[in-house]
């Protein structure tokens, strides 16, 4: 018998590929996921998921190299963002159907964030692709969402996990997933040779991205790097702790934690090293809650 859960899918950039590892392992473990909820790539994977097109959007990242990803990204170097996000999202929209998020067979809610009227932005209907779109704005990363009066922007500055916000269907576990945890990276073992490609074109692009950074920045442009370095790290810092709130005030009765440190925000590439870490996670994540309902099974009745 399928044990019925809700999913809830933290943020995490390209560390939010592992989700795909947990969804689908998740299922090969008998779980039956009843709804969804995510954060920025969690909200995406979520979607991906919803809409019955995860496997499709996987076949696709896997194929990308580190050229690739870079080829996708849209640099702006304005005050609001460094990428438009147009680039990917339109690759991404032809296989991304525009459904209205009520039409979908399985509930979803993304979250984002308005800094306009500072409050949390709730999608659970209208355009699943607006949903999502605005849910990934990573602040100083990608450029924000304009929708109506409000300017959104990643959820995580407000609900990195939602756990709070999945549709709980009765008799469901609670199952969170988590994609920034300060743990320690153990790399999955991989039969894949990727890892061997030349770096050289990859190199060169990111060199002249950080030139033409340099460019736009005052003349103290060391220390103003430093200063954007800083406002990443504290973001990071801010949208874990909030994370660590959600996760012991709401409890999930299974939480799988995949480590910070297993991928940087553009490591698309790494796309099968993450699947199979988020799977090894999850693996590890039921084996844990599987001895608990043992023990506490002995301690009641034996």
């Amino acid at each position: 018998m399928k044990k019925s859960i809700s999913l809830v899918l933290s943020g995490g950039a390209a560390r939010g590929l592992a989700h795909i590892g947990v969804i689908e392992e998740l299922e090969k473990q008998g779980f039956e996921i009843k709804s969804i909820s995510g954060n920025s790539m969690g909200a995406f994977v979520g979607a991906m998921y919803a809409m019955g097109k995860l496997e499709e959007f996987k076949e696709w990242v896997l194929k990308l190299d580190k050229i690739d990803v870079f080829n996708l990204i849209d640099f702006t170097f304005n005050s609001q963002g460094l990428i438009k996000g147009d680039k990917i999202f339109n690759k991404i929209k032809t296989f991304f159907p525009d459904l209205n998020i009520e039409d979908i067979e399985i509930p979803y809610t993304a979250v984002a964030g308005d800094i306009t009227n500072m409050k949390e932005v709730i999608f659970d209907s209208g355009s699943i692709y607006k949903a999502v779109r605005a849910s990934i704005s990573i602040p100083t990363i990608f450029t924000p969402v304009k929708l109506n009066d409000a300017t959104l922007v990643d959820g995580g500055v407000v609900n990195p996990i939602p756990l709070n916000r999945v549709k709980r269907i009765e008799g469901s576990l609670l199952v969170g997933s988590y994609v920034n945890a300060d743990i320690p990276y153990n790399k999955p073992v991989s039969n894949n040779d990727k890892e061997k490609i030349d770096d050289s074109v990859y190199k060169k692009k990111i060199k002249e991205f950080k030139e033409k950074l340099n460019e736009i920045l005052p003349k103290k442009n060391k220390e103003k790097l430093n200063y954007f370095s800083l406002l990443t790290k504290s973001t990071a810092l801010l949208t874990h702790r909030l994370s660590i709130m959600n996760i012991e005030k709401y409890k999930p009765d299974i939480l799988i934690n995949i480590s910070r440190n297993s991928a940087g925000t553009f490591d698309f590439f790494k796309a099968e090293e993450l699947i199979k870490a988020g799977k090894i996670a999850t693996q590890k994540s039921i084996a844990q809650y599987n001895k608990e309902m043992i023990d506490n099974f002995k301690n009641i009745y034996l």
